[in-house]
Order: structure tokens, then C-alpha cells, then sequence
């Protein structure tokens, strides 16, 4: 079945392509020689090894991606300032509509999963993947067993060849429009034992590297479902705007986009999005409402998550303005590289990884200020596998009181947020990152250092 759903998805890509007038290149890049030595770094140490859900989610074994691919944009900047995001590839497509809504630089990390069966004879081997989650230097040199495997089965390296070339012609595609965002694109994949592991998508891991590949000071993660409004790009061309977001960074603040979805899902609402995007605030705002067209984002199934951004007042300013932090706020927003935290790596599939971000900005003593004139919208999608899994474990809990066994994911995404929470409120927070890709930085100078923070203890009642 799982097989089945993967070749439906593949097969939706290509004829997406074709409906677009593209063609499957076989061509190599023209290849930057920063960005070979960065995958050449990223690559350092890696051994072929196959993923399995119980150590990952009892023994917090670490994700084994590999970069296949990195294709950096021959078009010069637009301006200094890159979107961020991570996407499995088979959502493509969403990134395009992304590039033609936000028209600057932007990194993505794009992901494929493969499922292979152990080698017979199969072996495990100890690889130094992390181990058990601890902190510093204990965390970088611990080490776990898991399969190791000679090579990619022929179907897998076949489905590796064809996402490769998939992601160049998409590329290409890209970089030949004056009108779209520049793009620096990697892509990585990683090994499964099962199908059930596939869902252990490594969410935070890609977050991280299309963080890394950025190669501007300012910048933003943003999901690659979210539309940009054209007012950001607008403003971000403007002269002087970069340095005045930059000088913010000394204090710590972050810009908030607030976030819209339009009322009506599937194709009209993925039209309607569109063309939120490209309103003006004022016409906005004769839009926004239940009955309408557009909506604060979530507002039916997950109000905690956006309403602290105050959308009512947001209608009726036109300068940024400060709002608290509360327990699951979750906006996107504008930063700098070196006061970014990192994304703790240890959330996988889908849950929790974007809060504990935001509850870590807190923690580090951010403070949140609404962006008065630029936002983003929702493109309607339907749901993954993962999130449907974490949403009946999550029924089952909250409605039924049910116990979920120890390998359930609901129940480690709740564990590991009890986690953060505690290291925040104790003052010792410390976000798991993966011992080799911070080895990255020691191997390739150009990169900017990675950020030091150190936050403050979160009284008890900001997570009550």
C-alpha cells in the first residue's frame, strides 16, 4: 500500500511537470564551487544505515540524511534578506507557488524517503549518530547501533536518479524566471527500514541545513504551504529596509508575519490564497472574516497557536507593535543568523517542533513585534500520513483517556515538549542539533559562525 501511494504521488509530479511544459533534465548543474565544498563537508562521515521507528523513538537515535544534490541560483539577489524551508519533494509544486509570492533569495531543503530492506546477511554497526539525546560534548561523541547496508537497492537508487533529475529541471525552471525567487535548493534523503519509519519525517534536521545553506544575514523560516504577501518582497527592496531590520537583531526582536487562511479548502481556496497575497492591507481587511474570504490562520482547529498576534489591532495599525509571549504561540518570523536559534532535531514527523521554537525565543529573551503591512497565507493542502497519525493518538489521549504504548509517536512528541519546557524553566535549555552537521563549521570557512545563545529561566505560569 505504501509502495502504491509513492508511485501515485511520483506519477501526480511527472504529469504536473509535463502540464507545465518541462522536461526531465539529465543535465549536470552548472555547479558553484561553495556550494560542492559545502556538500562535500555535509557528506563527511556518512555511512549508509537504515532508520528504524523504535530506535528513534525509544532510543532517540538520530536521523542518517545524505545530500544527493545542491543547486545554488545563478541570479544575482534580489535583496539581502532569505526565506528559509523544507519540503518532501512530491510538494514541488508548492514551492513554485512560493517562488512566484516571495521573489527573493530563498534555501530550501527538499527530502526524499526510502524504504530498503536490510542486506542478508544484515550487520549493525556502532555509528557515532548521537545516541541517547544528552548535551555537549557527551551528545557529539555518543553512538548507537543500527543496520548498515553495502549500497542502494536498484529500485531506491532508480528513484534517487529520477528525484535528481527531477529537482534539476525544476531548477532550471526556477533560475530562468526573472520574476521568481532565487533559488539555493538541496536535496536529501535518508534510509528507512519500513514504511512505518518513512513517517519519521526529519522536519527540524532540513530546517536546519536550508538555515545553513542561507548566505544572508536576515532571514526567515517559513513553511513552504505558506504564501508571501507581495508587500514583504516590495519592502525588502526598498533602500534602507534590510539595515533597519538588522539593527533590531541587537535587541532581540522578532518580526512577526501574521498569518491568514482563506475559508474555503481544495482549489478555490488554494485560488483564493493567491490572491490574498496580492490585496493591499485595506482591501484585506474588507475580506477578512468567518463569512468571507480569509481568516486568521488555524482559527477553527488551533486558535492558541496565532492568536497572541492580536488581528484585531493588526487591522488598525500601521506601525510594528509588541505583543507577549504565550504558551503555543507559533507565528513565523524575521530574524538574523546570528541571534536564530536552532531546531531541536529530536521532533520528527509532525507536532510540537515549531512551538518549541517560539517558546525557545522567549527563552532567549526575544521580544515580538507585529509586522504592521506584510503577512503570509495558508495554501490548502490535504493532510500527511504523520499528522493523521498524530491526530487519532492525540484523540485517543485527550477524549477516550487512552494509554498509548511507549513507542507512540503522540506520546514522544509529548515527552520531549515536558523536556523543553523543563530546561527552560530550569535555565539550561539546549536544543539537540546533529553532531555532524555542526562539524559542518569547522570544515567550511565561509559559513558564518553558528549562533551562542543562552537564555534565562521561563517562570512556571508562562506554560500554564
Amino acid at each position: 500500500m505504501g509502495c502504491d501511494r509513492a508511485q501515485g504521488t511520483r506519477l501526480l509530479l511527472l504529469l504536473w511537470v509535463a502540464a507545465n511544459g518541462w522536461h526531465i533534465s539529465c543535465s549536470a548543474a552548472k555547479d558553484d564551487p561553495k556550494a560542492q565544498e559545502l556538500m562535500d563537508a555535509i557528506n563527511t562521515g556518512y555511512q549508509p544505515a537504515l532508520t528504524s521507528w523504535n530506535d528513534a523513538i525509544l532510543n532517540d537515535t538520530l536521523s542518517n540524511l545524505k545530500l544527493a544534490r545542491i543547486l545554488w541560483s545563478s541570479k544575482e539577489p534580489r535583496f539581502q534578506f532569505t526565506v528559509f524551508t523544507q519540503l518532501t519533494i512530491n510538494r514541488l509544486p508548492t514551492l513554485f507557488n512560493m517562488c512566484t509570492t516571495f521573489t527573493g533569495p530563498l534555501s530550501a531543503a527538499v527530502f526524499v524517503a526510502l524504504v530498503q530492506q536490510p542486506d542478508v546477511p544484515s550487520h549493525r554497526q556502532r555509528l557515532n549518530t548521537g545516541g541517547p539525546a544528552g548535551g555537549g560534548d557527551e551528545q557529539a561523541a555518543a553512538a548507537t547501533s543500527r543496520v548498515v547496508v553495502d549500497q542502494l537497492s536498484a529500485p531506491n537508487a532508480a528513484a534517487l536518479q529520477e528525484a535528481v533529475q527531477l529537482v534539476q529541471s525544476f531548477h532550471d525552471r526556477v533560475d530562468s524566471r526573472p520574476d521568481m525567487c532565487q533559488l539555493d535548493l538541496m536535496l536529501f534523503y535518508e534510509l528507512y527500514d519500513s514504511d512505518q519509519s518513512k513517517l519519521l519525517y526529519p522536519v527540524n534536521y532540513l530546517r536546519n541545513y536550508a538555515r545553513m545553506q542561507v548566505r544572508t544575514r536576515l532571514l526567515a523560516m517559513i513553511d513552504v504551504d505558506m504564501y508571501v504577501s507581495r508587500t514583504l518582497s516590495e519592502e525588502m527592496a526598498r533602500e534602507g529596509r534590510i539595515a533597519h531590520y538588522e539593527s533590531l537583531c541587537a535587541e532581540r526582536r522578532a518580526t512577526v508575519l501574521p498569518a491568514f487562511e482563506p475559508t474555503r479548502p481544495g482549489d478555490k481556496g488554494r485560488g483564493m490564497a493567491l490572491k490574498i497575497t496580492q490585496v493591499t492591507k485595506s482591501e484585506l481587511a474588507s475580506m477578512h472574516g468567518r463569512n468571507k474570504e480569509a481568516i486568521q490562520f488555524k482559527l477553527r482547529v488551533f486558535p492558541r497557536g496565532h492568536t497572541p498576534t492580536d488581528y484585531v489591532r493588526w487591522f488598525t495599525e500601521s506601525q510594528p507593535y509588541p505583543v507577549s509571549y504565550k504558551r503555543f504561540y507559533e507565528p513565523w518570523f524575521i530574524t538574523c543568523d546570528e541571534v536564530m536559534p536552532w531546531y531541536d532535531v529530536d521532533f520528527r514527523g509532525y507536532g510540537m517542533n515549531k512551538i518549541v521554537l517560539i517558546a525557545s525565543l522567549n527563552y532567549y529573551n526575544y521580544t515580538f513585534w507585529i509586522h504592521p503591512n506584510a503577512w503570509l497565507v495558508h495554501n490548502p493542502h490535504g493532510d500527511t500520513e504523520v499528522r493523521k497519525l498524530v491526530a487519532r493518538e492525540a484523540s485517543d489521549v485527550n477524549k477516550f483517556k487512552a494509554k498509548l504504548p511507549p513507542n507512540a509517536l503522540y506520546r514522544k512528541l509529548t515527552l520531549l515538549f515536558g523536556k523543553a519546557k523543563r530546561g527552560m524553566m530550569r535555565g539550561t535549555y539546549d536544543p539537540r542539533v546533529d553532531p555532524r552537521m555542526m562539524a559542518v563549521y569547522g570544515k567550511v570557512s565561509w559559513l558564518r559562525p553558528p549562533p551562542q545563545l543562552k537564555g534565562i529561566p521561563t517562570p512556571e505560569s508562562v506554560f500554564i
